[in-house]
């Protein structure tokens, strides 16, 4: 089943049992369902010493973005 055919499902609902759906969505936190997408963090040491290279390899990319 699909995450539209479930949207579909709730929608038909009552509305009393769409809450209790809803209340259990907004408690549930998204990492949960899915752990390979949670969101990394790179140091501020590591950032710095990466930045450059970035600016230099995407320098023409950059340029036209900023026009």
């Amino acid at each position: 089943m699909s995450a539209a055919d479930v949207i579909e499902l709730i929608k038909k609902l009552p509305p009393e049992e769409r809450a209790e759906v809803m209340a259990f969505a907004r408690n549930e936190p998204a990492t949960a369902l899915t752990p390979e997408k949670k969101i990394g963090y790179v140091s501020d040491e590591k950032f710095d010493e990466v930045v450059p290279r970035v600016f230099e390899k995407h320098a023409e990319l950059l340029h036209r973005l900023a026009q």
